[in-house]
């Protein structure tokens, strides 16, 4: 009679293919972390954004409020009032970094031209701040009764090299740029 010999244990081949088997699981996992990583900064700046043009378009309300007691001619009012925050500079990365400190509207008695000044230069120090190359612009949208702009927040994305098409023509953004943009009525 012949007896058969049963393997015990593993042969080096088995362990080799079950390292190799775990290291791509491991290497996945790994990229798997780092693109999360990546959306993560991503969704943080484009956050961010929508935050700085939320701010902006709140000042500007707040500021109209403070000059039309009592309104004489609501419509003109609110764009003679709004067209105060036009802003229209083409993208540079140190274009926020020019932006004179604003004056001090909190202590100081100061007329809405100036309110409208100091909410405009703490906006975009605040681009600065908050995003990688942050500024933004502001442009009036033609037309209407209302007092309508169109804001746009940009910001530098080391990620991103493409050319945003949501920029919009006015701020000339190089590659790489980001922009974020809200309509607003005041």
């Amino acid at each position: 009679m012949r007896y058969f010999k049963h393997q015990q244990g593993a042969t080096l081949i088995e362990i080799m293919v079950s390292i190799l088997v775990m290291a791509i699981g491991l290497l996945g996992l790994a990229s798997l972390q780092i693109n999360a990583m990546k959306f993560q900064k991503t969704a943080s700046q484009r956050s961010e954004a929508t935050q700085a043009a939320y701010d902006l378009g709140e000042r500007m309300r707040s500021n109209w409020v403070i000059s039309s007691v009592p309104p004489a001619n609501l419509a003109a009012d609110k764009i003679a009032n709004a067209t105060k925050y036009t802003y229209r500079e083409e993208y540079t990365v140190s274009s926020a970094a020019t932006h004179t400190p604003p004056n001090n509207c909190r202590t100081l008695t100061c007329d809405t031209n100036q309110i409208a000044a100091n909410d405009l230069q703490e906006w975009l120090r605040s681009l600065q701040r908050r995003l990688i190359g942050g500024t933004g612009i502001i442009v009036p949208v033609a037309g209407g009764a209302e007092a309508t702009f169109d804001v746009t927040v940009m910001w530098k994305e080391p990620s991103f090299s493409d050319v945003d098409a949501n920029c919009p023509a006015v701020a000339n953004a190089p590659a790489g740029v980001r922009c974020f943009n809200l309509r607003f009525s005041i």
